[in-house]
């Protein structure tokens, strides 16, 4: 009787150490690639922050050396200030008004007004009564510019107004003027709904009280146009802006 061969296996071959090693050079590869990557990543934020930071600066100081030529040229102005010819005075508080930013001017004005220099305080009364009619030029442009054609401009002007002169009297009365008999028929719908819309985002206290007889007249005004459903709604809007700046609120 013939044996039953048994095959008995044999055992899996070892992986050859050449193998293993490429094995392990690529992962301890791809690990290197990755923490560079993010090494250089990580340096070029922190570069890229330094120069910005470094034109920051850089404009910073062009600023002040800027700032400081602009003030040297005006002290140089000094002497003109002095100049008994009137209108050679005033051009000097204009060129003054025209080298320094608002702020400046205001500041600078100011301060001369409370010198106990009359000839100091005469040159702050003209500048700051300059700035005034600067500042009151400003705004009859933007109030030009209510009923313009160009839709940009119209939003554009409102808008500045809104953002800065909501509590400027000036503002208000020529706003106002704007309604006049002589005036109101030459309005568009669009300027006369503007108006309205400045009007009513004013401050109430803000309002004289000549101005406040004044907007009563402009709310007949607008009544006797047979005013379209959104006028209506800014016109009683508007009728509680005169209401609260009656009663000084």
């Amino acid at each position: 009787m013939a044996k039953e061969q048994v095959n008995v296996p044999e055992p899996a071959a070892k992986p050859l150490f050449s193998n293993t090693l490429t094995v392990w050079i690529g992962i301890i590869t791809s690990i290197t690639t990755i923490v560079l990557t993010i090494y250089t990543t990580s340096n070029k934020v922190r570069l890229d922050q330094l120069e910005t930071d470094f034109k920051d600066r850089s404009a910073k100081v062009e600023e002040s050396k800027e700032r400081v030529e602009r003030y040297k040229w005006v002290y140089s102005l000094y002497s003109d200030l002095n100049n008994t010819d009137v209108r050679k005075k005033n051009f000097t508080v204009g060129l003054i008004t025209l080298a320094l930013n608002d702020q400046e001017s205001k500041k600078l004005f100011s301060a001369l007004q409370t010198s106990n220099d009359t000839l100091l305080q005469g040159v702050g009364q003209s500048g700051l009564k300059a700035l005034k009619a600067i500042a009151n030029n400003d705004i009859a442009v933007l109030v030009s510019k209510i009923d313009t054609s160009n839709y940009n401009e119209r939003v554009k002007a409102v808008g500045k107004l809104e953002s800065d002169y909501i509590a400027s009297p000036p503002a208000i009365t020529m706003v106002l003027n704007l309604y006049n008999p002589d005036n109101i028929v030459t309005l568009s719908p669009d300027g006369i709904i503007n108006g309205l819309y400045f009007l009513n985002r004013t401050n109430p206290k803000a309002w004289n009280q000549q101005q406040i007889k004044q907007g009563q007249d402009v709310t007949d005004q607008i009544k006797t146009l047979n005013p379209g459903p959104n006028t209506l709604k800014e016109l009683a809007k508007f009728n509680k802006i005169l209401t609260q700046a009656a009663k000084g609120q």
